[in-house]
């Protein structure tokens, strides 16, 4: 790493990263190492967008190395006139260019770094500038940082080009960008070139390089010098900054690491910077005796080195091909060397892990207990973060063999993975909590250092009056000196400021001393208990007194060095990598204790510096690139919390799976029996309830404390993340629940019902689920879950309407009932399956519809389908659902109609419509009884039974869905006046307003649209009449049987052609009194009459309505002709077994079409005798 948050004051070399600090001297290199900074970002930035293009084989043939510029002609011949290589040079040009633009930019931009900063350290050992000479810059130590970190970054940079986009892919890329913008002769294209060209290393890989540290972590380039080659540096300026690394303490971190063990902990900024210097300078790399001189300063204790935020290097690989810095290091880890040293670091996290316990345990780290012993917690935490950052870096090193002792010494002394990511969490708890008290302390320093003060003033003035009055008097002690004494005492407590704490300290231990002396000189032996008892109290105030001062000199030592000693010891940025392979292992740690989220936040706090150390020299250049650069970083960070708390969604949701929780619904029942109150209270359930309700609080709790602490840190609301992440699990439990509810292609009659209320119960146990995350979380969890479900419905909708109408339009030619329930059978959706099953329970062919009943039944007389089953579909899927079944049935009536008139039409041959006007002619006028009586129908009849059945079986199914319509309006009616009772009433009464009103509002509103340009969809009224009629199918006012599916031509004599269809159906029909419907004559399944005489019904309804009355008056005609038939003159010759039940069924068949079709009493009353109807409604 070039800089850190400890070094973003170059003058002093501990900043904090704010860029405050003082302007260097040398202002042009704070410029390099900003530039420096924001190309690693940009780097950072583009490795992880890298175009999906570029790592897909198919696209290889057009995507060229540097071999291109060689012989472009030659590559160019490749993809002309070739349609497929040039569709996809088309596909990358679209998709692709932004990004080739970016990372050109970003090559120029380091070409540019570089030969700017040749220059300027050419003539700063060329000495061309008084003020700047290599000199000077080393003798100035921010300058001397600045310079050493200009170098240190851009090979930094280059490495991580390396790793992070490979020199195949960088060729290729660079190459595509000169393709496309014909840039060959841009400047230092050379350099460009350069830069890209894929590095080959001299040998082949023979590490086993982790899969984990490959891409994130551990850097693994071999001859490394051979990349920093292409950019070489003076050799004059390398060598002294090498130099003045092996002597000085670059960053002044020593001051924050005392003990000589931790040396080269303290010195781990230099060290990097000493990394990448010593391959631009490799002779030092060849000299064993300076290499063993670095390596016992830097590298005596670890061989894995951060190199820039959380990428590192391995030494052992990296200086595999010289051998004197490998032997000087190898001399130092031997395997031997590093078990020790990695058994002691796990011993010391036990060790340690013990002591964090105790201390965070039971209240004991208060701001008094930090007072007295923050030295002593600064070194603990200082010996937790080295243990932690030693054995954290060393596990991914790519040596193998020293990568497995450390492992399986770690396993060995129980210092595994887990182990380690516990003793992180409770390291940053303590971290959190200690800088919390100690910035609190630091804060209040100088009101604490005056209320102690005075505390101490006031207890010399007590002792003072109390000693010059009674002790002194039994002491003989002479009262005039004991009194000046005290004043002069009382003098340099007044004097003391805590503004001078050298001089201000040294007189409160004088004074501490002076009170021992007269504790200890004065003792008076007492020889009554009342001078025992006075001589107790001076002691106790002398003691007070004492405490006060010490407080006063614990206070003085407070300062805010001691808080930038703890921002360094606490830097963790070498291990964010970490955080992502931890994420697991972290989220099944929170599952099984959910209180793990409560100190998540100050786990990722400890992280933050991740976030500063990389903006330090770009802040305090106040460069321009400071907003976007931040941006970047931040979204990581950002991204990071989001994908670490990525369980936290499904274990929320998770909870009340637990037990069968999620089974059961918890709405308390209108009446409980007073036996039944113990079961009914389940109190196993409540105690599961309740413990997953405090778990959801404390996961709530510790999401609200991560946002209320990275609030200004980065731009994240958790809240919003949370929100979105249950609805993408939500929208996930209910399709996987609601898509695989209905398995069983064919069903039985009551597990409809059973399968519906059990889906029922799980979705009013996922919806009270939802409300009481809404009381935890503090979310609209009923409004979320309504959404989530209407959006899978409507989802769900669109899916099955789309398969429908796909396998419809591939079987034209197919019986439309059969056609219609076989695209239903194979669509996989909840509505597909809903709607087989309940349309095989209803099917005309094996049910029959009886309305007094409102439902459907068996021959066995045994419920199918029933207004219980619309109950328990409304509690499924409730209001919004039912909407979306009926807009489904709707279409179902829809192409059932159009195929009801297809088949008409086609059947309407030249033939039979010359048999129909015949016919016609012979029945005369309808109110008129025909001549040739009954006869007249004869062959008709026969007709129809031989060409109309197709259309019989066609206008069931489309009476089946209309009668599923009405049930499904019914119940939306009933729950809307229930449910939302004043908006139904609302709906109803503008409905009859507008109806009474009719003909003036339709003659206003196209008054109005001749007199204006405006468009008819435009118009307000026009959205007011959508709006309305949304809402007045919500609400279910309107009804099926009276709306208007189709718009086209009749077919000619369409309302003969109904009541000969009619007519010849009734002969398979006998009237059943005792269940008021038209039944079969025989046990032989026919189709049932209900859905067929609404089916017609509904086709007659599509056209004009003197259609729907002439066939009302054809079959008034026909039924009076079949009543002289039977109550009149019998003619033997005329094939009619019964003429009177003849009468009875033609009259049943046309009331019932009459009151299903709302047609008008006058026009019923004219073609049925009052008589009859009421011999019919007996």
């Amino acid at each position: 790493m070039a800089s850190s948050s400890d070094s973003s004051q170059p003058n002093r070399g501990d900043g904090d990263g704010d860029g405050d600090g003082s302007s260097p001297l040398h202002p042009e290199l704070l410029q390099f190492c900003s530039r420096a900074q924001t190309l690693i970002s940009e780097l950072f930035l583009l490795s992880d967008r890298i175009p999906s293009e570029f790592l897909d084989r198919r696209f290889d043939p057009v995507l060229f190395d540097l071999r291109y510029l060689d012989s472009p002609g030659a590559f160019e011949s490749r993809i002309e006139g070739n349609a497929a290589l040039e569709a996809l040079e088309d596909q990358v040009r679209e998709s692709c260019s932004e990004f080739l633009k970016r990372f050109f930019l970003l090559a120029n931009g380091a070409v540019l770094y570089y030969l700017e900063l040749l220059r300027y350290l050419d003539s700063m050992q060329e000495g061309l500038s008084l003020q700047c000479t290599l000199d000077s810059v080393l003798d100035d130590e921010c300058s001397r940082q600045l310079l050493t970190e200009s170098i240190q970054l851009f090979g930094c940079f280059l490495l991580l080009v390396e790793h992070r986009i490979g020199g195949l892919l960088r060729e290729k890329l660079l190459v595509t960008h000169l393709r496309f913008s014909r840039c060959f002769n841009s400047p230092n294209i050379k350099h460009i070139c350069s830069f890209c060209r894929m590095h080959r290393a001299a040998s082949d890989m023979k590490y086993d390089v982790n899969p984990f540290s490959l891409r994130s972590t551990t850097i693994y380039i071999e001859n490394p010098e051979d990349i920093l080659a292409r950019f070489p540096f003076p050799k004059l300026v390398v060598d002294a900054i090498i130099c003045a690394l092996r002597n000085a303490d670059l960053y002044d971190q020593i001051r924050h690491y005392p003990d000589p063990q931790h040396r080269s902990m303290a010195l781990s900024l230099q060290s990097r910077c000493m990394y990448v210097l010593l391959f631009y300078s490799p002779e030092f790399l060849h000299d064993g005796f300076i290499m063993r001189e670095i390596v016992d300063r830097f590298f005596k204790d670890h061989w894995v080195v951060p190199l820039f935020l959380h990428h590192a290097v391995d030494l052992f690989v990296s200086w595999d091909a010289f051998k004197e810095a490998k032997s000087s290091l190898s001399s130092c880890h031997s395997p031997t060397l590093v078990r020790d040293c990695c058994q002691n670091h796990c011993k010391k996290v036990r060790h340690l892990s013990s002591e964090i316990e105790l201390i965070l345990s039971n209240g004991v780290l208060t701001k008094d207990y930090v007072l007295d012993r923050f030295q002593n917690l600064f070194s603990l935490v200082r010996d937790c973060n080295v243990a932690l950052r030693w054995l954290l870096l060393h596990r991914i090193c790519i040596d193998r063999k020293l990568r497995e002792i450390v492992t399986s010494v770690g396993i060995a002394e129980q210092v595994d993975e887990d182990c380690l990511l516990a003793f992180l969490l409770r390291t940053s708890q303590l971290e959190f909590q200690l800088k919390q008290l100690f910035v609190e302390l630091l804060e209040n320093k100088e009101s604490f250092w005056h209320e102690k003060k005075h505390c101490v003033s006031r207890c010399i003035e007590e002792l003072s009056g109390y000693l010059s009055r009674s002790w002194a008097s039994s002491c003989k002690i002479k009262n005039e000196n004991l009194k000046d004494w005290f004043e002069k005492l009382s003098v340099e407590v007044y004097s003391l400021d805590h503004k001078q704490p050298g001089i201000s300290g040294r007189i409160v231990y004088r004074i501490i001393s002076a009170l021992k002396d007269i504790l200890k000189l004065h003792q008076v032996r007492s020889l009554s208990p009342l001078m025992i008892e006075e001589n107790l109290q001076v002691k106790k105030s002398l003691l007070e007194m004492e405490k006060h001062l010490q407080d006063m000199i614990k206070a003085n030592s407070l300062s805010n060095d001691s808080l930038l000693t703890f921002s360094v010891i606490t830097d963790a940025t070498y291990a964010w990598g970490y955080v992502s392979r931890l994420g697991g292992l972290l989220g099944r740690m929170i599952e099984g204790d959910p209180s793990v989220m409560r100190i998540l936040h100050m786990f990722f706090l400890k992280f933050k510096k991740w976030m500063d150390v990389p903006l330090s020299r770009i802040a305090q250049s106040q460069s321009a690139d400071l907003q976007c650069t931040s941006n970047y970083y931040f979204s990581q960070f950002a991204a990071q919390i989001c994908s670490t708390l990525d369980i936290v969604p499904g274990l929320l949701l998770g909870l009340f799976k637990e037990d069968g929780i999620h089974d059961r619904s918890f709405y308390l029942a209108n009446r409980v029996d007073k036996e039944k109150l113990q079961e009914f209270m389940q109190m196993d359930l409540l105690l599961k309830s309740g413990r997953a309700a405090n778990k959801i609080c404390v996961i709530s709790q510790g999401i609200m404390v991560i946002s209320r602490n990275f609030l200004g840190l980065i731009n994240m609301d958790l809240k919003d993340w949370l929100v979105e992440q249950i609805i993408k699990g939500l929208k996930m439990q209910i399709q996987n629940k609601l898509n695989s509810f209905f398995l069983s292609s064919s069903v039985s009659r009551g597990t409809l019902e059973i399968d519906m209320r059990m889906l029922s119960t799980y979705i009013q146990s996922q919806m009270q689920m939802m409300e009481i995350l809404q009381d935890l979380l503090h979310i609209n969890g009923r409004s979320i879950w309504e959404e989530v479900l209407a959006n899978f419905l409507k989802e769900s909708a669109r899916n099955f309407l789309q398969e429908h109408s796909e396998l419809i339009k591939q079987k034209r030619d197919v019986e439309f009932s059969s056609a219609l329930l076989n695209s239903i059978s194979k669509s996989k959706t909840f509505f597909g399956n809903l709607l087989i099953q309940v349309l095989q329970l209803t099917d005309p062919s094996r049910s029959m519809f009886i309305e007094p009943m409102s439902g459907w039944f068996d021959a066995e007389g045994n419920e199918l389908l029933g207004l219980l089953f619309f109950d328990v579909l409304d509690s499924c899927i409730g209001q919004a659902g039912l909407c979306i079944l009926d807009s489904l049935l709707c279409i179902l009536v829809k192409n059932s109609l159009e195929h009801a008139l297809s088949c008409l039409n086609s059947r309407l041959d030249c033939r039979i419509l010359e048999e129909l006007r015949k016919m016609d002619g012979n029945l005369g006028p309808a109110p008129s009884l025909p001549l040739l009586g009954w006869t007249s129908y004869k062959s008709m009849i026969k007709m129809g039974n031989e060409s109309m059945d197709p259309l019989v079986s066609c206008f069931a199914t489309t009476g089946q869905l209309q009668l599923l319509r009405c049930f499904v309006a019914f119940k939306l009616r009933s729950s809307s006046k229930i449910k939302v009772g004043s908006i139904y009433s609302a709906v109803e009464g503008l409905n009859a307003s507008i109806y009474v009103n009719r003909d003036k509002t339709i003659e206003a509103l196209f008054s109005k649209q001749e007199n204006t340009d405006q468009k008819m969809e435009d118009n307000p009224f026009v959205g007011l009449l959508q709006a309305l009629n949304r809402m007045q199918k919500f609400c279910g006012i309107l009804s099926p049987l009276q709306t208007n599916y189709i718009l086209k031509e009749p077919p000619t004599l369409v309302a003969r052609s109904a009541s000969i269809l009619s007519i010849s159906q009734l002969s398979r029909y006998v009237l059943d009194t005792h269940l008021g419907t038209l039944t079969s004559k025989t046990n032989k399944s026919i189709t049932d009459f209900s859905p067929v005489v609404i089916g017609l019904g509904t086709f007659l309804k599509q056209f004009h309505p003197s259609h729907a009355t002439q066939y009302i008056q054809y079959m008034g005609q026909y039924v009076r002709i079949t009543a002289e038939l039977a109550y009149g003159v019998y003619d033997p010759q005329i094939l009619l077994d019964d003429p009177a039940s003849e009468v009875l069924k033609s009259a049943f068949w046309l009331m019932y079409f009459c009151r299903f079709m709302g047609a008008p009493k006058s026009l019923v009353d004219s073609c049925l005798p009052p008589s009859l109807v009421a011999m019919l409604q007996m």
